[in-house]
């Protein structure tokens, strides 16, 4: 914990959270390899993107986020969004 931060409270606000989300979110929409690593290992993962969660985060991340589905449909998307056009990252 921060030495500024209170007990109980995030690390940042709501605003710097859902941006978190949406940024890892979409990493892991488009890279297949980083998608698997964010479900097996959020944390770590988080990290790499210089991101700390807390544990509410990682609660969430581990156990209400639906992995299966979103893996049933994330390879027709990455397909789609035709990303050879624009990054030579994935």
């Amino acid at each position: 914990m921060d030495v500024d931060q209170v007990p109980g409270e995030e690390p940042y606000g709501f605003m710097e959270r859902e941006l978190i989300f949406k940024l890892l979110a979409s990493h892991a929409l488009v890279d297949a390899e980083y998608f698997e690593w964010l479900r097996k290992d959020p944390e770590s993962a988080a990290a790499e993107l210089h991101i700390r969660l807390t544990d509410e985060d990682l609660d969430y991340l581990r156990n209400v986020v639906e992995w299966d589905r979103i893996a049933s449909v994330a390879p027709s998307i990455r397909e789609s969004l035709n990303l050879k056009m624009v990054t030579h990252s994935w």
